[in-house]
């Protein structure tokens, strides 16, 4: 028996959207979820996909496509992946959250990939660049990349003091609510609608019993007449 082995699979394509929405129902342990948080993913479009979140890193090789694209695409109830940044608040409150992406390449001109940074608060536009100036600062930093020289500035090249050159702000959004139902949410979120699968190896041949991980001293056999 012979089998493709894979890689893990790589997010390709991604689109990116907001959504706010405001309720005043819910259950009181869950006020926002199925509430104000479904009234956001349904201004946002994405209101019948199972949202699972990533964290922050955007593949090498991924590709923006349009809003309108992405939702084209969408199943009912299939499972959506994620990089979201969200704020949820009370009557009165306003809320706001954004998400951005940042280019990285290295000293010899080659670009690497990307990052997302997401802001979750109550600030304006401005307060929330220069947060996620900052939060990519950081990310850079530990990442071995070096130390933005100066302040980071959003929208331009900067260079680190080992030679990398970061654009914050090659992709950004931002949305708010000033809440005035009893619940809100916004949110901002970069969405993954492709992958691709490495081949490792385009032939794998499978001898002797199949052993299953967990099992000791067991072993699967064939079943008979199986090729």
């Amino acid at each position: 028996m012979a089998y493709k082995l894979l890689g893990n699979r790589v997010p390709y394509e991604y689109f990116i959207t907001t959504g706010k929405g405001e309720s005043s129902v819910g259950s009181k342990g869950l006020p926002y979820e199925t509430g104000s948080y479904d009234a956001a993913l349904n201004d946002a479009g994405i209101e019948d996909a199972n949202i699972v979140l990533y964290t922050s890193v955007i593949p090498t090789g991924a590709k923006e496509i349009t809003h309108e694209e992405g939702l084209k695409r969408l199943n009912w109830g299939e499972v959506l992946e994620c990089i979201m940044a969200q704020t949820n608040g009370k009557r009165g409150e306003t809320i706001s959250a954004a998400v951005m992406t940042t280019s990285i390449i290295d000293p010899n001109g080659k670009y690497l990939g990307s990052f997302a940074c997401e802001y979750s608060g109550s600030g304006s536009r401005k307060v929330s660049e220069d947060s996620l100036g900052q939060s990519i600062a950081g990310m850079i930093k530990r990442r071995g990349y070096g130390n933005i020289k100066g302040e980071t500035q959003m929208y331009k090249d900067n260079i680190t003091d080992k030679g990398y050159i970061i654009h914050p702000g090659k992709k950004y959004v931002y949305e708010e609510l000033h809440i005035k139902e009893l619940h809100g949410t916004v949110f901002a979120t970069i969405c993954f609608i492709s992958y691709k699968y490495p081949i490792l190896n385009e032939r794998v041949k499978l001898t002797g019993p199949i052993k299953m991980p967990g099992l000791k001293n067991k072993t699967m056999k064939k079943r008979r007449g199986s090729r």
